[in-house]
C-alpha cells in the first residue's frame, strides 16, 4: 500500500501480522509526474556485506562489463515500418506475452530507484562510490513494497513529510483519478476514432489524462511536480501534461502494453461495481467493494498464475509450505546490522537491481498486437517494440486527429487497443512469417532494440554517453556493479549455506550456456574472470537457460517468489494472509466460473472479448 503499514516479519512476527488498525501509517509526497502517496522502505543485501573481494566484481571490471552487454544483445535486422522485424533474432520461450508486462508492473508495485541515477549508483561513474554499508543505511526504496494497487487507487495523502498544502493537493489528485460523476468508479479514457477497432468491445480503452480531468486537479498536480523539478524541466513538464496518465505511477504509461495492462484494473474494477450491483451477493455495489475484491484476485492470480509459470512451481511451493521462513530471516538480519537507521518492510537488492531484471529478457522485438498490427495485417506485418512506445504519455504520442493536436489532448488511437486475446495465451506458430504470440526466452540474450532504447539518452552530453544510457545490458550490469552486489556464485553458496536452495553454485557459469561458443570464451578469457566470479543479473539469467528458459532456476526462483510470497504474508489483509480463493468471491466470469485465470480476468474486465 501507499502507506506505510509497518508489521515486520522474522521474529517480530507471530503467527498472523498486526491489524492494520494498530500500526504506524505515513507516505511521502508522490515523486515528480506520479500521483500515488507512498512510503518509503528499506533496500537491504540478502547476502550480507563480508568483506571478502572474492565474493565481488573486482574494481576493474567495468570496460568488461560494457563488452559483456554487449554481446548480450544480437545484432539482428530491425527495419522500418512496413518491413517485418526478424522473428528469429532471439529465442521464444512456452510462456504467453502478457507475462512480461505483467511483470512488469507487478516490479513497480514494490520497487523503485534502483533502476535510475543515484548518489549510489550513476551510469556514468567508474564503479561503486560507497561501501555496503552505506548503500544499505542511506540508499531507500521509494516504493512501500505491498501488492496493494497504489499505482490504480493512488494511497492516501498522510504524510509526515508532507505540508499542509501538499497533504491537500495529493488528496485533490487522488480524488481525481475516480469518475468525476460515478464515485464508485474509476476514471478511464476514450480513445482516437481512428482506424479499426481491434474486437467488437466499446472504444473506452486508453488510460485516464489530464486533459479529461477538472482544472483545480490538473492545478493541484503542477503545483505538486513544480515544488521538485528544475524551472526548465517544469515547464516542458507542464507543456506535456495534457498527454499524461492521472495514473498513481506514471511508470505504467511508458509503453502501450503497460499501460493497457494497467488500464484493465481500472475497467475490473468498474465492472465489479456493476456486476454487484446487478446480482444480488451481499456485497455493497460501492468503491470500497470493488476495490477490495479487484485486489485480491489480482494478488491470487499474481501467486498461483504468475508465479508458477515464471518460476520453478516446486520452489514456489516449498516458500508457500514454509511461509517464507528464509524472507523474515533476512529481514531480521537487516534490521540487526541497521538497527535504528531503518524505516520497515526491507526489499532484497538482489532482487530489485538483477534478479527480477529478467523480464528484460522476455521482451520480443516484435509483437502480433492485433489485427490492424500483426494476423492478417491489415495495417502493418506487426508491431515491432519501438512501435509500443509511439502511443502513451510517457513514450511521446503521436498525434493522429488535427482536433486533438490542436487542443493537445493526444490520446489513444483505437486501432493500437491491445487483442488480449493474443497474449494470454501462448502460441509459438510463425510459419506465416508473422510473431510468435509468446515472450522470449528468459534466456542470456535481449531483444535488438534493447541495444538502442528509444527515448533513451536525449539529454546525453556526448555520443558515448548517449550510447551507453540507451544499450539496456550495459545499463544493468553497471548498477549491479555500482550497487556492490555480491557474484551469482557467492549469492548461491549463502542461500545453499543457510537452507534457502537446494543446488551449489554453478563454478563456471558457461556450462550453463546454451551453444554460446563466443559468449562462453569472452567470459572465460576475460581479466575478472567472469566465467567463476559473475555479475549476478548474468548469472541467474544462465541458470534459467540452463533450465530451459521457460521459468527461472532454482536461486531466481526462490528469491522472486520469497520476496513476492513475504510481502503477502506481511500484509494482514492480502489473499494469501486471509486464505482468499476466487471461488469464495462474488464475481464471476461470463461463463459462471470463477476469475481463476489472466484470461478470464481480461474477459471479466471487458478488454478481452
Amino acid at each position: 500500500m501507499s502507506i506505510q503499514f509497518q508489521s515486520h516479519g522474522g521474529g517480530r512476527r507471530q503467527n498472523q501480522p498486526e491489524k492494520r488498525s494498530v500500526l504506524a501509517s505515513d507516505a511521502t509526497i508522490p515523486a515528480a509526474g506520479d500521483v500515488a502517496a507512498d512510503a518509503r522502505g528499506d533496500l537491504g543485501y540478502l547476502f550480507p556485506p563480508s568483506g571478502n573481494p572474492d565474493h565481488y566484481l573486482p574494481d576493474t571490471v567495468l570496460a568488461e562489463l560494457d563488452e559483456l552487454g554487449d554481446l548480450m544483445v544480437p545484432a539482428a535486422p530491425n527495419p522500418d515500418d512496413p518491413a517485418p522485424a526478424d522473428i528469429t533474432a532471439t529465442p521464444d520461450s512456452t510462456l504467453p506475452p502478457v507475462m512480461t508486462y505483467w511483470g512488469q508492473f507487478l516490479d513497480h508495485e514494490l520497487t523503485a530507484r534502483t533502476d535510475r541515477d543515484t548518489d549510489f549508483s550513476k551510469l556514468h561513474g567508474t564503479g561503486p562510490t560507497h561501501t555496503a554499508e552505506m548503500i544499505e543505511q542511506q540508499l531507500k526504496n521509494a516504493r512501500s513494497p505491498r501488492f496493494d494497487l497504489d499505482s490504480v487507487y493512488g494511497g492516501l495523502p498522510l504524510g509526515s513529510t508532507m505540508t499542509a498544502e501538499q497533504a491537500r493537493d495529493t488528496a485533490k489528485v487522488i480524488a481525481g483519478m475516480r469518475h468525476p460523476h460515478y464515485r464508485n468508479k474509476m476514471r478511464v479514457g476514450p480513445t482516437v476514432p481512428h482506424g479499426h477497432l481491434p474486437d467488437n468491445l466499446d472504444p473506452y480503452r486508453d488510460l485516464p489524462r489530464f486533459s479529461q480531468v477538472e482544472p483545480h486537479v490538473r492545478d493541484a498536480f503542477l503545483r505538486l511536480a513544480e515544488s521538485q523539478m528544475e524551472p526548465a524541466d517544469f515547464e516542458d513538464f507542464k507543456e506535456g501534461l495534457p498527454k499524461r496518465a492521472i495514473i498513481g505511477d506514471m511508470r505504467n504509461d511508458e509503453n502501450l502494453l503497460i499501460a493497457q495492462f494497467h488500464l484493465s484494473f481500472l475497467r475490473f474494477h468498474n465492472r465489479a461495481v456493476d456486476y454487484l450491483a446487478a446480482h444480488d451477493t451481499g456485497w455493497p455495489a460501492d468503491y470500497s467493494s470493488a476495490k477490495a475484491l479487484t485486489t485480491l484476485h489480482y494478488q491470487w492470480l499474481l501467486v498461483e498464475q504468475f508465479l508458477m509459470s515464471v518460476c520453478d512451481p516446486a520452489v514456489v511451493q516449498r516458500i508457500k509450505d514454509d511461509k517464507a521462513k528464509h524472507f523474515f530471516e533476512f529481514r531480521d538480519a537487516y534490521n540487526a546490522r541497521n538497527g535504528t537507521d531503518t524505516l520497515g518492510d526491507v526489499i532484497p537488492l538482489e532482487f530489485s537491481a538483477a534478479v527480477y531484471r529478467f523480464g528484460h529478457t522476455m521482451v520480443r522485438n516484435a509483437y502480433d498486437l492485433n489485427k490492424n498490427f500483426g494476423r492478417p495485417g491489415t495495417h502493418t506485418h506487426d508491431a515491432k517494440f519501438e512501435r509500443i512506445f509511439l502511443n502513451t504519455g510517457g513514450g511521446g504520442f503521436r498525434e493522429t486527429a488535427s482536433q486533438d493536436k490542436a487542443e493537445g489532448k493526444a490520446r489513444l488511437p483505437q486501432n493500437m487497443i491491445v487483442d488480449w486475446s493474443r497474449y494470454v495465451i501462448a502460441d509459438p506458430d510463425t510459419s506465416d512469417g508473422f510473431p510468435a504470440r509468446t515472450a522470449r526466452s528468459i534466456d542470456t540474450l535481449l531483444a535488438p532494440p534493447l541495444g538502442d532504447l528509444v527515448n533513451e539518452g536525449d539529454k546525453a552530453t556526448d555520443a558515448a554517453m548517449r550510447a551507453l544510457e540507451r544499450q539496456l545490458a550495459r545499463r544493468n550490469l553497471r548498477r549491479g556493479f555500482a550497487l556492490r552486489l555480491p557474484t551469482g556464485q557467492a549469492l548461491h553458496k549463502h542461500l545453499q549455506d543457510i537452507g534457502a536452495v537446494l543446488s551449489g553454485p554453478i563454478a563456471d557459469i558457461t556450462t550453463a550456456l546454451d551453444n554460446k561458443p563466443d559468449l562462453a570464451a569472452f567470459l572465460q578469457g576475460s581479466a575478472s574472470k567472469l566465467h567463476e566470479r559473475t555479475p549476478l543479473w548474468f548469472y541467474i539469467l544462465a541458470e534459467a537457460e540452463a533450465a530451459g528458459g521457460n521459468h527461472l532456476g532454482e536461486v531466481g526462483s526462490w528469491i522472486t517468489a520469497s520476496c513476492f510470497h513475504g510481502a503477502l504474508l506481511d500484509d494482514p489483509e492480502s489473499a494469501v494472509s486471509i486464505g482468499f480463493g476466487p471461488s469464495q468471491s462474488p464475481l464471476k466470469a461470463p461463463d459462471g466460473s470463477a476469475i481463476d485465470s489472466i484470461e478470464k480476468w481480461m474477459k471479466f474486465a471487458l478488454v478481452l472479448e
